[in-house]
């Protein structure tokens, strides 16, 4: 039996564990995280698997796939931690894969920016740091306002917005370990870009990228934000950023060696042009693949496997029908930590018009920290509805009915 290997199969990655068995493959999951963040986020992570390996770098990877590696047709990334060591071991296995020179510059943001700019892709003005000190004189060569990430991580965790001076005396709360609980070891500190953000999901064949869809993240106002996600809406080709953002993309895409399978790539949009804020090979999370999924006839995961596998997608090229427009919302807790007394509404939030799926993260008395990451927002739901306008309509209603009901007054010390 031909083996697929998946690295990292978690969250929405879990679904490459259905693909890979349906079209008849050996499943061999490999794991790169450490073990305590396996257990601690995802205790059933090998639920499903036929075989798991557990190895932290490529000659690890390579030394426990010695049984199997005669019969490794291709390799996955299920998880935006591994898109570099994927396309790395495909190369060692003499797999299709993106091209491996790059692989590291879609998926460290220090590399992505150095490929971007010698590219002359638009990006926001940078410094790379090796420290949290560096990051005031870093702030102010870009000037302000600017933002502070780490180059590695994901779910813009550890992201903050540097508003002006003021914002730099309150640097020690910045978080030293990335999404992944690895430890930050440089800090991307950039010019903040105002404008539009729009994601955009492709799948790549053969070099010939094809657009799945776009979403346009959008915020409760005008203010300036490090968190993306409030509303986010799927947006149509008669969107007025449509054409300029899909040729921006094709640009990306080429730059950073992506020729095959899946893409995320998000930009900022605003009169100086469409900037560069990240890319990656892979899948985007969140709602995009679920929805997908029910509303078509594309089934995301299968055209990865078939992509990697050397093997042209069906339907290729072809513009994806969905049944629905979509969106997502985030109920943040935009006030200080405390205790969760209820989800005021929360019935009402889950029967409303148009609700998929509703995503509940805290219950009752349980210690709810500021929103600042994916990993704790505290409520969420995936929406549909027959056009564009019509979710916005439902995502707002959604807004009217629900309340986070929160103690602040408690000693936070103890959550710490």
């Amino acid at each position: 039996m031909s083996g697929v290997v998946v690295i990292n199969p978690v969250k929405s990655g879990v679904k490459y564990k259905k693909a890979v068995r349906a079209r008849g493959h050996r499943l061999i999951s490999v794991y790169s995280f450490n073990a305590e963040l396996l257990e601690k986020r995802w205790p059933s992570h090998a639920d499903g698997d036929d075989i798991s390996l557990y190895a932290r770098d490529l000659e690890s990877v390579l030394d426990q796939l010695k049984p199997y590696r005669d019969d490794v047709r291709a390799v996955l990334s299920g998880n935006d931690s591994s898109v570099d060591l994927a396309d790395q071991l495909a190369h060692v296995l003499g797999l299709p894969g993106n091209c491996v020179e790059l692989a590291r510059a879609r998926n460290h943001k220090d590399v992505m920016r150095r490929v971007a700019e010698q590219a002359g892709l638009r990006i926001p003005r940078y410094r790379l740091v090796g420290s949290i000190a560096g990051i005031p004189a870093a702030a102010r060569e870009v000037g302000f306002p600017a933002i502070a990430k780490h180059t590695s991580g994901g779910g813009s965790h550890g992201a903050a917005l540097l508003a002006g001076e003021a914002a730099l005396t309150g640097l020690h709360r910045l978080e030293t370990f990335d999404h992944f609980r690895e430890p930050v070891r440089s800090w991307l500190v950039e010019q903040y870009v105002r404008g539009r953000e729009i994601a955009v999901n492709t799948m790549s064949y053969d070099g010939e990228h094809h657009i799945i869809d776009m979403w346009f993240y959008s915020q409760p106002g005008d203010a300036d934000y490090d968190f993306p996600y409030w509303n986010n809406l799927q947006i149509g080709r008669d969107d007025p950023d449509w054409d300029r953002v899909a040729a921006f993309t094709h640009e990306v895409l080429d730059t950073f060696g992506i020729r095959i399978g899946p893409g995320h790539t998000e930009v900022k949009c605003n009169a100086d042009g469409v900037f560069l804020i990240e890319v990656a090979a892979r899948l985007g999370g969140g709602p995009f693949t679920d929805l997908w999924l029910a509303h078509s006839d594309f089934n995301p995961y299968y055209a990865d496997i078939d992509c990697h596998m050397g093997r042209r997608p069906e339907a290729w090229g072809e513009d994806i029908v969905f049944d629905a427009a979509f969106g997502a919302i985030a109920v943040r807790n935009e006030g200080g930590p405390g205790i969760l007394r209820e989800i005021k509404g929360l019935d009402a939030f889950a029967a409303g018009p148009g609700v998929e799926k509703v995503l509940i993260a805290y219950a009752p008395g349980d210690w709810v920290p500021t929103t600042d990451s994916t990993t704790n927002i505290p409520l969420g739901a995936w929406v549909c509805g027959a056009t564009p306008a019509q979710v916005r309509e439902r995502l707002h209603h959604l807004r009217e009915v629900v309340e986070l009901d929160i103690d602040r007054s408690v000693d936070g010390s103890v959550h710490a």
